[in-house]
């Protein structure tokens, strides 16, 4: 946890919604919270029978890179690339995503190895 030399004690209990934003910054998590909260409403932009072909992956960059089973499933996502980013740009903000790219691999849990 951050020590605030010279600020004033405040001596009360904190909830926890109130400490975990210091967390997130501290442990530098920031990235995977986003990912996951994504990740979550993921079908939400999609749709179901996409969603279940594909997955995000990763950040790097403001770039958020999808895993998609099949390069049927990648071309049709591509085709909504546009529309997909300005969903999350509606939820998340402006500033975090700029980009999405398609990667075509297998899941490492795939049921079909």
């Amino acid at each position: 946890m951050k020590f605030r030399f010279g600020n004033i004690r405040k001596n009360q209990t904190l909830s926890f919604s109130n400490i975990i934003p210091d967390i997130i910054d501290e442990l530098d998590l920031n990235d995977s919270f986003f990912l996951e909260r994504i990740a979550e409403k993921w079908p939400e932009y999609v749709g179901s029978i996409l969603s279940s072909h594909s997955t995000p992956d990763r950040i790097f960059n403001n770039i958020l890179f999808i895993r998609v089973d099949h390069s049927a499933y990648s071309n049709e996502l591509s085709m909504h690339q546009n529309l997909i980013l300005k969903k999350i740009k509606d939820d998340f903000g402006q500033g975090y995503i700029n980009a999405v790219r398609f990667e075509v691999r297998k899941s490492r849990w795939s049921k079909n190895k």
